[in-house]
């Protein structure tokens, strides 16, 4: 172990060191998304006024020699030379990329200042029966990955989850060239899922040569190692007519299964309890942000929590002792007191391993027509842990038991108690394990051409299936727990079950949770077991396209696109025996099954209405309409209506007004029931407990429908030419939003007066809510408004001191959350800037970079703003401290490149979380709570990352 100690802190050392050495050679200016070449760079987040340069940089990087008539800016359906998207679109190349140095593309666009609160393999840890965990799910304007639609190569991808979330870990990032972020609807060029927008990955499909990297990374706390790598090729053959492309990349992430105060001195096991000195009257808050809170009723070894022998705890081997009880008390928690805590016991990174492998083959059959054929296979198992089983207090125990030592059953036998209640934490038993694998399939078949000279047209077909596995590990059978903790003695002496008396062939071992250290291998062997389910997701996609310019008006030709489109989504799954009957404390997971067919068509058309003209330099109108009908809820329409305007040469005008829809998806419709255990606190009865949610799905979902607003101006100074800058400002009201809301939110809001929620709860005759059902509904409305900035500027060195060389680049861009709010039975909810959930109000991302020849350097800059618990909430009032602060990261990147013969070699680094920066605290309302919101901030800390890149 020592020796495994030093290596890893030389390995810490070694790729720090080559992180420093790289950026010592930056200058006071560093990043942005310049590419590496020096020759004409094009920033990252470049806006889609200029796609073309974009692209034809990416193109040039990757040894091609685009056509500028070919460019697709995503978004539209319609490919020509200088077409400008009136929906903003951020553009980001593979160069960029790759100089930032994330350990997967994910990571990357995560960072852009338009997505919030996607899936990560740090988020959902604490799940147990969602089969969520270790995805990589973007989500655009915190609108949900749902509604988020992501393409590769425009074509849609098969869904990793029920939930129609695309693991962005599946595709061949290796020859990935650019990724398109489009922030606006576009159901009408895409069809369902792209309320929010549309992140489009768009593959170098003409590369040619070999390319390969490797690089590993680990935190500043010696932990979370992780290394990954690709290999890719692609050669034409045939004389040209034929291209081939081959990659294949893994990646191993060893996670972090606990957080260790030790390390991470930020954790001091901060809490929100409700003030139990609160009076309606007596002007004290009514909740309490306090840290070193414990658990009230439970402890390690087991407390017994009634009657007069409460307060008697459990300790090694069994031994009783004096359970301390804090200064402060708010069932289940108090401040203080015997110390017992359990957040810190969950996995803050789950463990991944993934490999992927990719074929593409191109053959012109024809000087028409030509043919493609692609083929995928991706292998995902992530896994980690969650929190010990607890039972709080809800143990009802005999006072007779076997294994309560004999000077407490003496005191109970004195005060005359036969049964006390008690609370246990599943210590002995061990933590329970989420494990999903995922195997991925996908196959393309197309032909592309050109009929009548200049018009193109293209059809495929494609299959894409999911195969999932998730396992819930060390979960407890709830009969069998039942039966095994009330232990008697047999008429020869012998502890056993007492269902054993009558039965004694039944098999049950009696389990001993008086204390730690005491249970028997053969008791926990009986009483744990694993929950399973195992699912099938089938993706069938069919589609046409045709487009050309059919005539040409007074400003130039009028580009038209048609199609249609078919696709079918099915799920087939089932789950283990005992989880059908929800046997398991957690887990419980449903056989899964239910299928729908979408049929569509669609057109759309470009109209040039002035050109070159005084204050009409460019007009052009954009409209697009898509028909489509689900074989669950019939037909419904989608159009967009777009217009850019330049009316000088420095400046573009754009706006665009859509109707966009998102069905329900399989999860949404088809969810079986799997069911948790969640903690909440309940207003009406003014203490926090534990319920059950039963998560379910509903047949009867309609088609939500978005009206999305953007206009935007894009400024390019022709004084300046080195500058752009836009802003874009959005507006998004969803009617019949499909929604399942938290259980705390179910909650918080029926007590709030939304009376139509209160049918989801239900309560026991002393009001204490038992169940709470998560069923997808249709809420009345969701309406988020905001805009985005983005400005760029890259100034060549040499323009400004003669002969000295590089680029010098700087980018920020920034993206507000005004609004985000649900409007359901009259009450409105307001969403944005409330830090507990993921809409802050501000997101940027600052950039600097510096280029030349040999070496790259990025400084970047990463803000969330500071937020609040509840917008409803006032300071001193509902709670002591209603604010949350903001927080800043820098992370450091440099790239180094050198030739070895024929062989172009990148040696690169980063040190991410530079400042080593602790997440702002975020109180949470139970004992797995982590104290911070980790769906919006960094809770590993500074981290290190080094590799190589070569390309022959």
């Amino acid at each position: 172990m020592e020796e495994f100690s030093r290596a890893k802190n030389h390995t810490r050392l070694l790729l720090s060191t080559a992180a420093f050495v790289v950026a010592a050679s930056l200058t006071s200016a560093a990043v942005a998304q310049t590419q590496p070449t020096p020759t004409a760079p094009v920033p990252a987040g470049t806006p889609a006024a200029e796609p073309a340069a974009v692209v034809a940089q990416a193109a040039a990087d990757a040894g091609e020699t685009p056509t500028a008539g070919e460019i697709v800016v995503t978004g539209s359906r319609i490919a020509r030379n200088g077409f400008s998207a009136p929906t903003p679109t951020t553009v980001v190349g593979i160069a960029d990329i790759q100089k930032a140095a994330p350990a997967n593309i994910a990571d990357f666009v995560n960072q852009l200042p338009q997505l919030s609160g996607s899936a990560t393999t740090r988020t959902n840890n604490a799940n147990t029966s969602t089969g969520a965990n270790g995805l990589n799910a973007l989500n655009l304007r915190s609108l949900g990955t749902n509604r988020t639609l992501v393409l590769l190569d425009g074509r849609r991808v098969v869904s990793s989850a029920t939930n129609s979330a695309v693991d962005v870990n599946n595709l061949p990032s290796a020859l990935v060239e650019r990724v398109d972020v489009v922030t606006g609807g576009a159901s009408a060029a895409y069809g369902s899922d792209a309320v929010a927008g549309v992140v489009n990955f768009v593959l170098q499909k003409k590369f040619t040569g070999i390319k390969g990297s490797i690089s590993g990374g680990i935190t500043d706390r010696s932990d979370g190692e992780n290394t990954n790598g690709y290999l890719a090729a692609g050669a034409p053959f045939a004389d040209n007519r034929g291209h081939i492309l081959v990659s294949v990349e893994g990646l191993y992430q060893k996670g972090i299964g606990s957080l260790d105060p030790s390390k991470r001195k930020w954790f001091d096991q901060t809490n929100l309890l409700l003030n139990p000195a609160w009076t309606a009257t007596n002007g004290q808050p009514r909740r309490i942000i306090r840290n070193n809170v414990n658990n009230l009723t439970v402890a390690r070894g087991g407390v017994i929590t009634t009657t007069a022998l409460a307060n008697t705890q459990f300790g090694d081997g069994g031994v009783p002792q004096p359970f301390v009880r804090g200064s402060i008390i708010s069932d289940p928690l108090m401040v203080g007191g015997n110390s017992y805590y359990e957040t810190n016991t969950v996995a803050l990174d789950s463990k991944l391993k993934r490999w992927a492998g990719y074929g593409r083959g191109s053959y012109e059959l024809t000087d028409d027509i030509e043919f493609i054929a692609e083929g995928s296979y991706a292998y995902a198992k992530t896994g980690g842990v969650a929190a010990y089983q607890r039972y709080p207090g809800n143990l009802t125990m005999s006072a007779s038991n076997a294994f309560l030592p004999d000077s407490v059953r003496a005191q109970a036998a004195a005060a005359g108690v036969t049964s006390f209640r008690y609370g246990y934490s599943t210590v002995d038993l061990g933590q329970p394990y989420n494990e999903a694998t995922r195997e991925t399939y996908r196959g393309v078949a197309a032909l592309e051409g050109t009929v009548f000279d200049d018009w193109k047209w293209d059809a495929y077909y494609q299959y894409g299936q999911t195969d999932a596995a998730f396992v819930l590990r060390n979960t407890t059978n709830v009969a069998r727990f039942a039966e095994a903790i009330d232990a008697v003695r047999n008429p020869a002496g012998q502890i056993v079950c007492r269902s054993s008396l009558a039965a004694p062939t039944n098999g049950c071992v009696p389990l001993n949770i008086f204390g730690y250290n005491v249970a028997s291998p053969a008791a926990i062997g009986y009483v744990k077991g694993n929950a399973t389910q195992d699912l099938t997701i089938k993706q069938n996609v069919a589609a046409a396209g045709l487009s050309g310019e059919p005539f040409s008006l007074w400003a130039g030709p009028v580009s038209l696109a048609l199609g249609a489109e078919y696709r079918k989504e099915q799920v087939s799954g089932t789950g283990d025996a005992i989880s059908a009957v929800n046997g398991w404390y957690t887990g419980n997971f449903k056989g899964t099954n239910g299928s729908y067919t979408v049929k569509e068509a669609y057109g759309e058309i470009v109209v040039p209405l002035a050109n070159d003209m005084p204050l009409l330099r460019q007009l052009e109108l954009n409209a697009a309409g898509r028909y489509t009908h689900y074989s669950t809820t019939g037909g419904v329409e989608t159009w967009k209506v777009g217009l850019t305007w330049k009316p000088i040469a420095d400046v573009r005008l754009r706006g665009v007004r859509s109707r966009d829809i998102r069905a329900a998806n399989l999860n949404e419709l088809f969810a079986a029931g799997n069911t948790q255990s969640s903690e909440i606190t309940d207003p009406v009865r003014n203490a926090s407990y534990r319920a059950t949610r039963l998560i379910i799905g509903n047949v009867n979902l309609s088609p939500e429908k978005a009206d999305t607003t953007s206009l935007g101006i894009v400024y390019s100074p022709s004084f300046l030419r080195q500058f752009t800058a836009s802003f874009d400002y959005y507006s998004i009201k969803l009617k019949d939003a499909i929604t399942s809301l938290g259980s705390q939110e179910l909650v918080d809001r029926c007590s709030r007066g939304e009376t139509q929620l209160c049918q989801y709860l239900t309560r026991d005759s002393a009001g204490f809510i038992t169940q709470i059902v998560a069923s997808p509904i249709n809420v009345a409305q969701l309406k988020t408004r905001g805009f985005d900035v983005e400005a760029s500027f890259r100034q060549p060195l040499a323009d400004v001191f003669s002969g000295m060389g590089g680029t010098v680049t700087l980018r920020a861009l920034g993206s507000h959350i005004a609004r985000r709010t649900t409007i359901n039975g009259g009450v409105s909810t307001e969403a944005a800037g409330q830090n507990t959930g993921d809409a802050p109000k501000w997101r940027w991302f600052v950039t600097a970079g510096y280029d030349d020849d040999s070496i790259s350097g990025l400084v970047t800059l990463r803000t969330i703003s500071k937020g609040v618990y509840d917008n409803l909430w006032t300071s001193g009032v509902d709670i002591d401290n209603n604010r949350i602060k903001g927080v800043a990261y820098v992370d450091l990147a440099g790239t180094y490149r050198f030739n070895l013969g024929n062989v172009k070699m990148e040696l690169f680094a980063k040190v991410e979380n530079f400042l080593d920066k602790d997440p702002p605290v975020v109180a949470g309302t139970s004992v797995s709570a982590l104290q911070t919101n980790v769906v919006l901030y960094d809770v590993i800390g500074r981290t290190y990352r080094a590799g190589l890149r070569f390309r022959l």
